[in-house]
């Protein structure tokens, strides 16, 4: 279970680090607790890295009609540079900003957020932007990303977005999810042939079935179970 739980931690670093898994297998030995303070760590120092430049750049956005610098955004400076202006910027004008750019370039945009600088955002965002784009990020099979953001969108718009995935698809995103707490309440509003969906990719996967099980409630393991 504790190698299970490390591999999925050096996903979510690699992810973080814009480099291969295979580059941080040497990290394999290494505790998940580690390894998440690890990517933390990561995660702040490459949004620190230059920091000043881009509050300059977001400083100027603001000056320019929204449309504007949503044009300037999805030609010139691309999603990853976006992100990071974006993480600077005044949620409001952010918000704004966002209703501008397409949902396309948004779903782009999104995989280089870390959600937890970005909640403000979202949180004035219209919900069926967020469930577009995130429909989008499932399609493309950015699941980790959407486990991310889930803790910040809440369960009843995670549920939107995985409306229609297939059970397998729903347990890596579950797997992927850093609070375990963030799974009940969505499990709890899926359907039940999705969730028997899920029981049998549980049953399928092995380590990571289990590693589910043991983070759920009593009540959604019950249930589970039961349909399994």
């Amino acid at each position: 279970m504790t190698a299970l739980t490390s591999s999925l931690e050096i996903t979510k670093l690699a992810h973080e680090m814009r480099v291969e898994e295979t580059e941080l297998a040497f990290l394999s030995p290494t505790a998940p607790d580690d390894l998440r303070d690890l990517r933390a760590i990561v995660s702040h120092a490459m949004f620190s890295r230059h920091e000043a430049r881009v509050k300059r750049l977001a400083a100027v956005s603001n000056k320019l009609p929204a449309a504007v610098t949503a044009k300037i955004s999805e030609i010139a400076m691309g999603p990853m540079l976006s992100a990071r202006v974006a993480a600077v910027m005044d949620p409001s004008d952010a918000a704004k900003l966002a209703g501008h750019l397409r949902p396309e370039f948004l779903a782009d945009l999104s995989v280089h957020l870390d959600p937890s600088r970005v909640a403000g955002i979202i949180d004035k965002l219209d919900r069926s932007l967020v469930i577009e784009v995130g429909r989008r990020l499932m399609a493309q099979g950015h699941l980790l990303t959407l486990a991310r953001f889930t803790g910040v969108v809440g369960a009843e718009t995670s549920l939107k977005v995985v409306e229609g995935a297939s059970g397998s698809d729903i347990l890596q995103l579950a797997l992927f999810i850093d609070e375990p707490s963030v799974v009940d309440p969505i499990l709890a509003g899926l359907p039940d042939p999705t969730v028997t969906e899920i029981a049998a990719a549980t049953s399928d996967h092995g380590d990571a079935g289990e590693a589910l099980l043991a983070a759920l409630s009593d009540a959604s393991r019950a249930r589970i179970v039961s349909l399994t």
